[in-house]
């Protein structure tokens, strides 16, 4: 039996100009974009607003801010985007007209709680994964007040969110399951720009191995000092950067191993589930088979390590040493 999908949403803040990246990445302003290879854009033309932006998201903000004429302080949050998602498979057998209708239920719940004229961009993205929505609105109270904490609360009120988005859905969509939030579990995701900055760096340490392992294996008696001269520098950045990865997945491994004990209880409980739970989209990772595959990419960085020369690794050491030795000196 397949496994259960759910009804996603999640809310992100935004004070400054950063809201400039996050409309390239919704209005899909770039030709291209190397920092989310999940983007094919080839479909994008599949994509389609719901809500129009009138203007740039950050003008159209700070208009409307100036309209209600509130106070604003300068770490006031000025916009709020909202994603809605769906567990992967569940919308691949619909027709974009069934997307559509699906995501036009979202955004028709999200305007029962906040006025429509705040409203700024809605846009469906048909050419990453999973189909999803942002939306972008400015945090204007009825009274008008710019109070993105009254209207998104804390984490009981968020929880209410959640529990008011899946009962509205599920209206129309029954199948859909309310899922656990991170909230009740206590459970730790990777953010999406955490999980591509975490991923830039297994690649570049990918490269960074083959470049060390292609110096070892051509290493001879003659050109062995020439060698060794190539090797210290990109054994430090390896050994630095491996450290680094490690400590990364050490901080979240304790996560998955959560996510991998709550899916062993909904197995037994509903006798259907046969592989990780999912409540994730493009901001909230949780990718059991990514991690896999970065530490089995771990272990190989270690047989690596482990297979250069004694002699690489001393004199690397002895750089160190000499380093802070004189570091020491300096300070003293």
């Amino acid at each position: 039996m397949s496994s259960p999908s759910y009804a996603i949403m999640r809310f992100a803040k935004y004070k400054g100009p950063e809201i400039g990246r996050i409309e390239a990445h919704n209005e899909r302003a770039k030709e291209k974009y190397a920092s989310n290879p999940d983007i094919d854009r080839s479909r994008s033309d599949l994509s389609c607003h719901l809500i129009h932006p009138p203007q740039h998201y950050r003008a159209e903000a700070e208009r409307q801010i100036a309209d209600a004429g509130c106070r604003v302080r300068s770490d006031s949050i000025r916009r709020v985007e909202v994603l809605f998602t769906v567990s992967t498979g569940y919308l691949d057998d619909k027709s974009p007209d069934e997307i559509r209708t699906y995501y036009e239920r979202s955004l028709a719940f999200l305007q029962e709680h906040q006025r429509s004229e705040t409203i700024v961009s809605a846009m469906i993205h048909m050419d990453e994964g999973t189909p999803h929505m942002h939306v972008v609105f400015v945090p204007l109270t009825a009274d008008k007040r710019l109070s993105a904490k009254d209207i998104i609360g804390n984490r009981k009120k968020l929880i209410q969110w959640q529990d008011e988005y899946y009962e509205y859905m599920s209206v129309r969509y029954p199948e859909l399951c309310r899922g656990e939030s991170a909230a009740q579990t206590g459970r730790t995701h990777m953010t999406v720009q955490e999980f591509k900055e975490f991923t830039k760096d297994i690649r570049k340490m990918t490269k960074l191995a083959d470049k060390v392992e292609v110096l070892l294996s051509g290493a001879n008696l003659l050109n062995s000092k020439s060698r060794l001269e190539q090797l210290v520098p990109m054994v430090k950045d390896l050994l630095l950067r491996f450290g680094k990865m490690k400590a990364q997945l050490g901080q979240y491994q304790e996560a998955f191993t959560s996510v991998m004990v709550e899916n062993e209880r909904l197995k037994k409980e509903n006798e259907k589930l046969d592989s990780t739970c999912r409540a994730y989209h493009s901001r909230d990772f949780s990718n059991m088979s990514a991690i896999q595959q970065l530490e089995q990419r771990c272990l190989r960085y270690e047989r690596q390590l482990s297979a250069i020369p004694a002699g690489v690794v001393a004199r690397y050491s002895q750089q160190q040493r000499k380093a802070q030795k004189e570091v020491s000196e300096r300070n003293y």
